[in-house]
């Protein structure tokens, strides 16, 4: 598994969080339509859940180039907000914070921390440890190199 020390910090920071395999497999599920509808930087996973086993919820940032974040109106952007939250708890029944964030003052505020972008990976492909979505080479899989 992949961990990284944070600069100045007392945690190990664990790139697939501190939730199960199959509960960052459904998180990353979800957010393949918030991925699909915001492309431009997509929804990440940030926060004590990356850091600590003892998280209070799972942290899930959409950032918004500037501009298309500055058209969204206060309804809308909470709407947003509020709906999405719920779609990602109920489809990965964990206790999502969902928020939506301004690229610029999302990277000023937090651009020191580590996020794991959500909604990229393919379907189809194993999961390994480090939860990088690369093909497994197993003999005889689909793919892989054989024995033989």
């Amino acid at each position: 598994m992949v961990t990284t020390v944070a600069e100045n910090a007392d945690y190990v920071v664990r790139p697939n969080g501190y939730i199960t395999r199959p509960q960052l497999w459904a998180l990353d599920e979800a957010c393949k339509p918030i991925r699909t509808a915001f492309p431009s930087f997509g929804p990440y996973l940030v926060g004590s859940v990356l850091e600590r086993p003892t998280f209070r919820d799972v942290d899930v940032r959409l950032i918004l180039k500037d501009k298309k974040y500055d058209r969204l109106t206060d309804a809308q952007w909470g709407l947003l907000g509020f709906i999405v939250s719920r779609h990602l708890a109920a489809a990965t029944d964990l206790p999502i914070d969902f928020q939506v964030q301004r690229q610029t003052e999302a990277s000023a505020a937090y651009g020191d921390k580590f996020r794991n972008p959500l909604g990229l990976r393919e379907s189809g492909r194993q999961w390994v440890g480090d939860q990088r979505p690369e093909p497994r080479n197993r003999p005889g899989a689909a793919g892989g190199e054989s024995d033989g």
